[in-house]
């Protein structure tokens, strides 16, 4: 399955694995606590009959590779066999979805990090390469480099603008050598470049000129990838002033990547930010309320940016049914209304299928069932037994709707 004009309805099971608990933090793997590993097969059976023909699907490389250059496919084997036997959902591999295994110290920051995601990467794809046709070389890089260069949240726990935009760099030349050592194996492999979608606002005329800063901050990934920060460019200079040098910039110049698809992520309550001034006179960023209008404008300004087709890659709702259904009928109309102008968006992925453990759970002592976050199709449900039941809500039938509808 290629995809190119036609429309593709797709769902993505959450895969966040964040691991080390060296700081006294407990482990987040998103296949534990939501019951994947041992359900497996059953999530995959629902997303066929969603009425989806594309899943987004993590590995988690810290399992496959607990120790370096040793590899247990065992698990991961199973998964792939159901979709060898099971055509018509087709896989797109997250092959890095946040964590790194344990025996990488220092994580991204490490400089041989690059080397070893593509590593794992080429291993993957000769195992697999028969199988899987798209993948997604690294999940969200911006939040990536967000938790763990530019907050502090997740190891290497790096913090401001110097360590946000080191870990851009390190997360960067993974993807690149990822593409790479893929190609290497198929080179007809698709690579879907994902990543979180934000746009600034803002009310106060004086913050015009940090605001367009930020609205162009939010394609440094996608920029750095496709080798167009150079001097001309209006981040360079910020770049520079926080630690990056030409010759890293240069590098991307010279091995830059064209996007076979460029994957939008984006959530209404996370997506678009206001920029203000408190009443302490700093400069702040809170999350507003997005609408499909400004997912539309995201796409329109990505599609014109790189010229190539535009997938939702996860979007959704945190919140009741009825919200949910509003969000998707809202977010799917304007897919529909940008190909009506001639914009190529080819696909919609809801995400999460079902709903996710928040991601909170790392520190806030509660037990995963506390922290279940209501966003999926498919609503998880303790039952006497202590399994995570999945119960189909109405706004996955409400997908399923869409997905015969269109």
């Amino acid at each position: 399955m290629k995809l190119e004009n036609e429309f593709t309805w797709a769902v993505g099971i959450e895969d966040t694995f964040v691991t080390q608990v060296e700081r006294g933090e407990r482990p987040l793997d998103e296949y534990t606590l939501t019951q994947h590993y041992q359900n497996w097969k059953e999530d995959l059976d629902l997303a066929r009959k969603s009425g989806a023909t594309m899943i987004r699907y993590g590995i988690p490389w810290y399992k496959v590779e607990k120790e370096e250059g040793e590899f247990d496919w065992r698990w991961v084997d199973q998964v792939m066999d159901y979709f060898r036997e099971n055509k018509e959902l087709v896989p797109i591999i997250d092959l890095m979805h946040y964590g790194t295994p344990h025996w990488l110290k220092n994580e991204f920051s490490n400089g041989r990090y690059p080397d070893c995601v593509a590593n794992y990467a080429k291993a993957f794809a000769e195992r697999y390469s028969d199988i899987v046709t798209h993948y997604t070389p690294l999940n969200e890089p911006y939040v990536n480099a967000e938790f763990c260069g530019l907050n502090g949240v997740w190891p290497p726990y790096q913090t401001g603008l110097q360590g946000f935009y080191h870990l851009i760099i390190q997360l960067g030349k993974g993807i690149i050598k990822t593409i790479s050592a893929i190609k290497s194996i198929d080179s007809n492999a698709a690579m879907v470049h994902v990543d979180a979608t934000k746009k600034y606002v803002t009310e106060d005329d004086a913050l015009q000129t940090e605001t367009d800063l930020w609205n162009e901050n939010r394609f440094v990934m996608w920029e750095l990838l496709n080798g167009q920060i150079s001097e001309e460019h209006s981040l360079f200079g910020l770049m520079m002033q926080y630690g990056v040098t030409p010759e890293q910039l240069e590098w991307f110049q010279h091995n830059n990547c064209q996007f076979d698809i460029v994957g939008i992520n984006y959530y209404p309550q996370f997506s678009v930010h206001e920029v203000r001034r408190d009443k302490h006179g700093f400069i702040t960023y809170p999350h507003i309320l997005g609408t499909g209008e400004e997912m539309k404008d995201i796409i329109r300004e990505a599609e014109r940016r790189y010229k190539a087709p535009i997938m939702i890659t996860e979007t959704s709702f945190r919140g009741s049914e009825t919200e949910r259904i509003d969000w998707l009928d809202e977010s799917a109309e304007a897919c529909f209304s940008l190909r009506k102008e001639g914009v190529n968006v080819i696909g919609y992925t809801w995400f999460p299928f079902f709903d996710l453990v928040d991601w909170e759970y790392r520190t806030s002592g509660k037990s995963a069932e506390e922290e279940l976050m209501p966003f999926g199709l498919y609503t998880l449900e303790m039952d006497e037994h202590g399994k995570l039941v999945r119960n189909e809500n109405r706004v996955g039938q409400r997908f399923k709707e869409w997905t015969k509808d269109r």
